[in-house]
C-alpha cells in the first residue's frame, strides 16, 4: 500500500485508510461522526470535544478497538511526540519498505503487527529498521 497520510489519523490514533468506516466512504472522524458515520470511539471523541483518545483524560478507556498493542503503541507514540510527527514516521517507514497495510488480516504482511511488544512497535516507529526483511 502506498501511504496515504493526507487522510490522516481517526480520533483512535489509527491511520483512516486503516479503518472499515474509511473503506465505506467515511472522509474522516469529525466530519464522519456529524454525517452519520457509526464509531463509539469517534462518537465519544467528538461528544468529549477532543481531539482523540490521546489527549482524553479518560484514556486508556474500556473501548475494544483501542485495546489491541497497536492502538495502544501509536496512541503513547502521538501523545509523546504529537500526531503530526507519528504521520510523518509513517510515511518515512512506509517509503523505507515498512509495511502498514489496510489488508483485514494484517498480521500476515504488516511489520508493525509483527512486533511482539508496543515497545517493539515503538522503536520501529522511532528508528525504522536497521536492515531489510
Amino acid at each position: 500500500m502506498g501511504c496515504r497520510n493526507e487522510i490522516g489519523l481517526g480520533y483512535c490514533g489509527i491511520a483512516c485508510v486503516l479503518c472499515d468506516l474509511y473503506k465505506k466512504g467515511c472522509p474522516g472522524c469529525a466530519e464522519g461522526i456529524a454525517g452519520g458515520f457509526e464509531c463509539s470511539i469517534g462518537r465519544c471523541a467528538a461528544d468529549r470535544r477532543v481531539e482523540g483518545c490521546h489527549v482524553c483524560p479518560e484514556y486508556p478507556c474500556g473501548e475494544n478497538l483501542i485495546q489491541d498493542k497497536r492502538s495502544k503503541a501509536f496512541t503513547r507514540y502521538i501523545q509523546e511526540f504529537g500526531s503530526q510527527a507519528f504521520i510523518n514516521r509513517l510515511s518515512e517507514n512506509c517509503a523505507n519498505g515498512i509495511s502498514y497495510s489496510t489488508n483485514a488480516k494484517r498480521t500476515e504482511c504488516d511489520d508493525y503487527d509483527r512486533c511482539e511488544t508496543e515497545r517493539e512497535m515503538i522503536d520501529l516507529l522511532k528508528n525504522g529498521r536497521s536492515s531489510p526483511r
